[in-house]
């Protein structure tokens, strides 16, 4: 599905935000600046799957958090659109099979506080790669801070906590073993035991 919008950027930040409409995937969202009118044109955009999930990052200088995810996850922006005055109003990062959009924390637009100005985050991202150590090393030498090392835990996984310099948490985790429901439960049940004798 098609869509055609011509507006300033609250206009388009409600476009953005609406339910979609019709099932499919957006594989490619085009816009520009019309040099007349000063007002960003979008061109085309197809309505997500309405079964996904997809966090949205609100960043104070969000033009770099951009570069930072672009060099840490090696991935361009599969899309971007800028405000008049060059703020990034959407950024769209596809890792693997997954994806995760970036905006600026615009206030004036009611959209969600960033943790700069929030005073802290109330959610962690949690990221599957195939290296945890190589990730957080990757991260920590473009600015993120180590919360927990990388180490391996009970339910099978090499985990780590990382705080980026926009505030946003992650947890990085590689999976070593397949283990089912039950197996962890009993991993957690003898560790929680020998916590307590």
């Amino acid at each position: 599905m098609l869509h055609a919008c011509v507006g300033k950027a609250g206009e388009l930040l409600e476009e953005f935000s609406r339910p979609p409409s019709h099932h499919g995937t957006r594989d490619e969202v085009v816009a520009e600046m019309s040099p007349s009118t000063n007002q960003i044109v979008l061109l085309s955009m197809q309505s997500p799957p309405t079964c996904e999930f997809v966090p949205y990052l609100s960043a104070t200088d969000a033009a770099k958090a951009v570069a930072f995810y672009s060099r840490v996850f090696s991935v361009e922006p599969h899309a971007l659109l800028n405000m008049p005055d060059g703020r990034v109003m959407h950024c769209e990062f596809r890792i693997g099979n997954a994806r995760f959009f970036v905006s600026e924390d615009l206030p004036e637009h009611g959209g969600a506080p960033s943790p700069t100005r929030l005073g802290g985050t109330t959610v962690a991202i949690h990221l599957y790669v195939d290296d945890c150590d190589a990730m957080v090393k990757t991260m920590s030498d473009n600015g993120a801070t180590i919360l927990m090392p990388p180490a391996d835990m009970f339910w099978g996984e090499r985990f780590a906590r990382i705080r980026d310099p926009f505030g946003h948490e992650w947890g990085i985790a590689t999976q070593l073993q397949e283990m089912t429901a039950d197996e962890i439960k009993a991993v957690a049940a003898k560790m929680f035991e020998e916590m307590t004798e």
